[in-house]
């Protein structure tokens, strides 16, 4: 049996927001800087996708988005 304690899940959430937390450079206005950490967010949560799927190999942020935007 796996045992998990809250604090270790609570470590997981905040490895996977690491990429996010990271400095930025100061935004105009904050529309700018929402519109950017969705993107981000978006393409991270493709990764993971497939990362999960193990289908890594020949995949393309690019293509998953037209195909996103396609349905």
């Amino acid at each position: 049996d796996c045992h998990c304690t809250s604090k270790y899940l609570n470590n997981l959430i905040e490895q996977d927001h690491r990429h996010i937390k990271v400095r930025k450079t100061r935004y105009q206005s904050i529309n700018t800087a929402k519109n950017t950490l969705k993107g981000i967010e978006c393409i991270y949560a493709l990764y993971k996708k497939n990362r999960r799927s193990l289908q890594i190999y020949g995949f393309s942020p690019c293509h998953e988005i037209s195909i996103m935007l396609a349905s």
